[in-house]
């Protein structure tokens, strides 16, 4: 419920901590210290949402970079970073705290430490700075803070990256706290001066849930309903944010053009997919139920073909033609069916009783890693359909290995079901809003189309 410190510090050396974190506290900017010591480090717990990693060099004593037992102050290291920072939270940069800090032995030592995998406890940023600067090293008293702040401020300048996705977070928290404010301005003043406030809030709360899901739904899922009512109004707050009218001005700083126009497919796939798919992968993610609107269901029928052929008179040999989807008989292997849950999204955000809506859908990957056609590819990035009855996502990245390819949905196969006849069933992942809109409107309009009595053969 409670968000943890952006800044972190770490320090074999009591009175060393205390300055900075003194220092920082001058600055009204919340610290976390922690005091190093190797045997209590192993108990230590990540902490998310760290932004800024204040790192002494020696935390061992008698073991630093430039002596015999330098892997030894490297392993501290390692071990601190591996054990305070949460990859899942978001990006941080890495200051080191020293009285001689050796920055660039550091980046070499730890890009050599985490690779593969561990690269994602990487810093975005490294910066140095010298503790004498800052604190009397002797006793740690602090010196000049605003020379901290400043200091900070300008390696932190060297990463026009970090500094615009730092700014994005801001505005992020400000915007949050403005919607927070807006709620609590529904209360009438009156109100407030008395333990009446509490309930005359919980009725707000009440009032914007049935505002999300309905007059008489507002208890069944309130915290849905209420995202509902108060995600858009964050989104807006977001984008109005910009106190000294260069908020644009860091982005543009941050962006480096690349020297190809177009981005391979593998990058298009990627980018994509973090635009338009949810997998709610992390730890604190709520998971996706089959229920959900734009849920991408495994196929749940343990017979695929009897299935196929029973709900929607499909057999593999059809799938296979041109005039249905159109790929080579081995191709089959590698794609695998889904159904996909669709409705209007007034019907998610204020359920209505009776069946939920599927369409079938059939992920495949492209047969070339460019999605190119060559070797008489069928699954390529440019396949479009022959039958008109199919939609399709831009390229995404899908399967277990997570390669380039395309979720294909047929509009004419549909399969309903009830709520609980579909509780037992896995979401794959789910298609985020602006493609499930997409979706609903292409089934809509395929629903919808008419047809009209005419000799000319073109119409």
């Amino acid at each position: 419920m409670f968000l943890h410190s952006r800044f972190v510090v770490v320090d074999d050396k009591e009175h060393h901590l205390n300055g900075i974190k003194q220092t920082l506290d001058t600055l009204r900017l919340d610290c976390h210290s922690k005091l190093y010591d190797d045997e209590a480090v192993g108990d230590w717990q990540p902490l998310p949402g760290t932004r800024i990693l204040f790192l002494d060099q020696n935390l061992v004593t008698g073991a630093t970079f430039g002596t015999a037992d330098n892997k030894v102050a490297f392993t501290a290291i390692q071990d601190v970073i591996t054990r305070v920072i949460c990859p899942d939270s978001g990006p941080y940069g890495l200051v080191l705290w020293a009285e001689e800090p050796d920055l660039d032995a550091l980046k070499a030592n730890l890009f050599e430490r985490f690779t593969g995998d561990d690269a994602r406890y990487l810093p975005v940023f490294f910066a140095a700075l010298q503790k004498g600067d800052y604190i009397d090293t002797n006793d740690g008293t602090i010196k000049e803070p605003e020379k901290l702040q400043a200091d900070i401020q300008e390696r932190m300048s060297r990463s026009p990256q970090m500094k615009a996705l730092l700014s994005w977070e801001t505005d992020v928290a400000v915007a949050a706290g403005a919607v927070l404010r807006s709620i609590v301005d529904l209360v009438s003043f009156e109100k407030r001066s008395s333990d009446d406030f509490g309930t005359e809030l919980g009725n707000v709360l009440y009032r914007l849930a049935q505002a999300g899901a309905g007059i008489d739904r507002a208890e069944e899922n309130p915290r849905d309903a209420i995202n509902h009512v108060l995600v858009p109004i964050l989104a807006d707050r977001v984008t109005e944010h910009d106190p000294q009218g260069d908020a644009g001005d860091s982005w543009k700083s941050a962006l480096v053009p690349h020297k190809d126009k177009f981005a391979a497919v593998r990058v298009q796939a990627a980018i994509n997919t973090a635009i338009h798919v949810s997998r709610a992968s992390s730890p604190s993610s709520a998971p996706i139920l089959p229920s959900d609107l734009g849920a991408v269901v495994a196929f749940p029928f343990e017979n695929e073909t009897q299935a196929l052929l029973y709900l929607f008179d499909l057999t593999v040999e059809k799938l296979c033609l041109d005039t249905v989807f159109g790929m080579h008989k081995e191709d089959w292997s590698k794609c695998s069916l889904r159904l996909i849950q669709i409705g209007a999204s007034c019907d998610q955000a204020q359920p209505k009783d009776g069946p939920l809506l599927y369409l079938l859908g059939l992920e495949w990957p492209f047969d070339n890693v460019d999605g190119s056609k060559a070797n008489n590819a069928k699954l390529h990035a440019r396949k479009s359909s022959k039958s008109g009855l199919e939609w399709k996502t831009p390229a995404i990245l899908v399967g277990e290995r997570l390669v380039p390819g395309k979720l294909s949905v047929f509009l004419n196969c549909t399969f309903s079901a009830t709520r609980a006849q579909v509780a037992g069933w896995k979401a794959a992942y789910r298609l985020r809003e602006e493609l499930t809109s997409k979706l609903t409107q292409e089934f809509a309009r395929h629903i919808s189309r008419p047809g009209i009595l005419t000799m000319s053969p073109d119409d």
